[in-house]
């Protein structure tokens, strides 16, 4: 099959990015033909054709509309058994909308910010941003889109989002979750662990929480600090220490100063977040809005149990108190920290730490892309017998008008 992905950035790095490159790589073991559309485009991977769409634009929103238009002038010309995309644009077969619906985008985003005021403000800024603007202006011209055949929600949170805001999509949504590459995180990594903790200055017998974003503020570190604040207020059985692995502006540090925590946060900047898996006891992400968050399948295949939200499609996948936790709030610092204290039982770490395991293993990314072609072939079919009834009727039609025309006198 000839398939075309258009998507905003190939690269290794990043939730949607990671899914992209596992799933192209996939694709191309299987004998696929696969090219890319992109707007920034690192290590290709070998194989695959690749075209890079540089549209020009005074402002994030109107390059974000160009982009849009750009790729569906691409995707018309092309001559694909099946086209896929990300949202940000339109003119494709399949969408996989991973970063989720965007007035639920508008509605959960200010929940992160600290008090009332602010939340408020940041409402306002988000509803009058030009970029915001333009990405709801793609998303209603996506989905109305005659295109669109059917669309991936990574999970049921989405679908029902999708479902709720473009009721006309209901019969063309399917769900597929996200999976992980359960060789490459596996409690193997647990071989990092002494090292990095002496590395990172953190005591051998802490208890310690994995924190992976690059955008901290909606991931909920907020509620990891103040959940660590009261923590060390109440002088647990054993410290409790947060590797946070990301890309971050300054708050964060400056929060940990203020509540008195900056000696059990070790920040390390964007980075490969396998080691610091291994060097950890649970996954922390208490989410304000993450249609399936991949790092919770990739903590879990580690052995991790995941202290997520109802914000995060991936908490469909958990049981609480087996394989970790869900929070209603993300926000709740205190009863975060209490899912934190249960896990300083050695017995009760250690038989959530197997679950989580167990339940990774039944979402591995080789399930997840067999899930995805059980979608994308049917789909591939049905746009070929329709090309070909197209050719058989003007076919037919020719035939009908040279018979017509011989009859004449």
């Amino acid at each position: 099959m000839k398939i075309t992905i258009a998507c905003k950035y190939y690269s290794p790095r990043g939730g949607a990015q990671t899914f992209l490159r596992n799933f192209v790589e996939h694709l191309a073991a299987d004998g696929h033909q696969v090219r890319i559309i992109a707007l920034e485009v690192q290590d290709a991977s070998e194989g695959v054709a690749v075209h890079v769409a540089r549209p020009r634009g005074l402002s994030k929103g109107l390059r974000a509309l160009r982009f849009a238009r750009e790729v569906s002038r691409l995707l018309k010309a092309d001559d694909c058994d099946l086209s896929f995309s990300e949202q940000r644009m339109f003119g494709a077969d399949v969408v996989r909308p991973g970063g989720g619906v965007h007035k639920e985008h508008l509605r959960l985003i200010p929940m992160s910010y600290p008090n009332t005021v602010l939340r408020a403000l940041k409402a306002v800024a988000m509803r009058i941003s030009p970029k915001e603007h333009a990405d709801y202006v793609i998303e209603r011209r996506l989905y109305r889109d005659p295109a669109l055949r059917c669309l991936i929600a990574n999970s049921k949170l989405l679908r029902d989002h999708l479902v709720k805001h473009y009721p006309h999509l209901k019969d063309r949504v399917h769900v597929v979750y996200n999976g992980a590459d359960c060789q490459r995180f596996s409690p193997s990594l647990k071989s990092h662990h002494a090292r990095v903790r002496a590395e990172l200055q953190i005591p051998a017998d802490a208890l310690v929480g994995a924190f992976v974003s690059h955008n901290f503020r909606r991931k909920g570190l907020a509620a990891v600090l103040q959940a660590l604040a009261i923590l060390k207020r109440k002088r647990t059985q054993r410290s409790v220490h947060v590797i946070a692995v990301g890309r971050e502006k300054g708050w964060g540090p400056r929060l940990a100063r203020h509540l008195g925590v900056e000696d059990c946060v070790r920040f390390t900047g964007p980075q490969t977040p396998d080691r610091y898996y291994g060097a950890s006891d649970f996954l922390a992400l208490p989410t304000f809005y993450d249609p399936c968050a991949n790092v919770t399948v990739e903590g879990l295949a580690c052995g991790l149990p995941a202290i997520t939200s109802i914000y995060n499609g991936a908490y469909e996948m958990l049981t609480a108190g087996v394989n970790g936790f869900y929070m209603r709030d993300p926000s709740d610092a205190a009863q975060l920290a209490g899912f934190i204290e249960h896990y300083m039982d050695a017995e009760k770490l250690a038989a959530a730490s197997a679950a989580a395991r167990e339940l990774a293993l039944q979402y591995t990314f080789d399930r997840q892309y067999r899930r995805l072609m059980d979608v994308l072939a049917p789909v591939a079919a049905q746009k070929a017998k329709e090309s070909t009834d197209r050719l058989a009727e003007k076919y037919t039609e020719a035939g009908a008008s040279l018979t017509g025309n011989s009859e004449e006198p």
